[in-house]
C-alpha cells in the first residue's frame, strides 16, 4: 500500500475551494503501474439533451475512478524553448466527465520583457482577455504556482501515476510544462486524451455528426474557460459518438 502524506495548506489561493481541512488528511490508495491488469469500469450516462459539468465529489478518486487531469496554459507563444506559461488552469473529472469542484487557476507574474516579445496574435489576445496586465500585477512566481497545481492534483488524485492529462491539443501544454513545471507532468501518468484527436477523427469518420457551434467557446480565451469548453465539447462526443446500441443521440448542450 501506498502512502501518501498531506499537502501543502495553499488552498486559500484556489478558485472553489472553501476548505483547508484536507490539508493535514492522509490518503490511503494501492499504486498501480502500467502493468496493472484490472480495468476501471465506467458507467455509461444515459443520453440527455444537456450537457452537465459540475458534480462536486468528496473524496479523492483512485485509478478505478478514471481520473483524467485537465489542464490548459496561455503561453507567449508556441515554442516552449522559449517562450513562457502565463496562465495554468485545472479541472479535475472522474471517467464519466464529473468535475470534483470548480477547478483552480493561476496566473503567473511575468517580466515584461517576454510580454513585449510576443507575436501579434497573442499581444491582440492577450491584451483584449485582460491577462497582460493580470501577468504583470501577479503576486505568484512561477514556482509557487507548480506547487499550488502539483499540491491541488494529489489532493484529487493521491497515487502517482494514475491521473491521466486531458484537454484540447493538450500535447502544446504538455510541452510546456515538461520545460516549467516537470513536477506536475510526473506524477502524471505517461497517456493524455486529446478531445482535438476526437474532433478530427470525427470530423473524417462522422460529418454530419460534428459537435455544434460555439459549444466549447464561451469565454474569452481565459484557461479555466478552455478547460470547461473541452469538457462540454468531449461531452457531447460521448452522449453523441460514443452511445450505446439502441441509445438516441442528443444535439444540445
Amino acid at each position: 500500500m501506498l502512502q501518501t502524506s498531506g499537502v501543502l495548506p495553499l488552498y486559500g489561493h484556489f478558485v472553489g475551494l472553501r476548505s483547508t481541512r484536507f490539508a493535514t488528511q492522509q490518503f490511503l490508495f494501492p499504486r498501480f503501474t502500467r502493468l496493472q491488469t484490472h480495468t476501471p469500469v465506467f458507467s455509461t450516462r444515459p443520453t440527455v439533451a444537456r450537457c452537465t459539468l459540475h458534480t462536486a465529489m468528496q473524496k479523492p478518486l483512485d485509478f478505478y475512478a478514471g481520473p483524467l487531469v485537465w489542464i490548459d496554459c496561455e503561453m507567449t507563444g508556441l515554442d516552449p524553448r522559449k517562450d513562457k506559461i502565463l496562465e495554468i488552469a485545472v479541472v479535475i473529472t472522474d471517467g464519466n466527465l464529473n468535475q470534483v469542484d470548480d477547478g483552480i487557476e493561476f496566473v503567473i507574474n511575468t517580466e515584461k520583457k517576454y510580454l513585449d516579445a510576443m507575436d501579434e496574435w497573442c499581444t491582440n489576445q492577450h491584451a483584449s482577455s485582460g491577462l497582460t496586465e493580470a501577468c504583470l500585477n501577479s503576486p505568484h512566481s512561477k514556482e509557487f504556482v507548480t506547487q499550488s497545481v502539483l499540491a491541488y492534483i494529489q489532493k484529487w488524485v493521491p497515487s502517482h501515476r494514475v491521473g491521466v492529462l486531458a484537454g484540447s491539443s493538450v500535447h502544446a501544454d504538455r510541452s510546456f510544462l515538461v520545460e516549467e513545471m516537470p513536477q506536475i507532468i510526473d506524477w502524471l501518468h505517461y497517456r493524455i486524451v486529446d478531445v482535438s484527436s476526437i474532433k478530427e477523427l470525427v470530423r473524417r469518420w462522422y460529418p454530419s455528426r460534428t459537435s455544434p457551434k460555439g459549444i466549447k467557446w464561451k469565454g474569452n480565451h481565459r484557461a479555466l474557460d478552455d478547460i470547461k469548453g473541452s469538457i462540454r465539447e468531449l461531452t457531447w462526443y460521448r452522449e453523441n459518438i460514443f452511445i450505446k446500441p439502441g441509445s438516441t443521440p442528443s444535439d444540445s448542450c
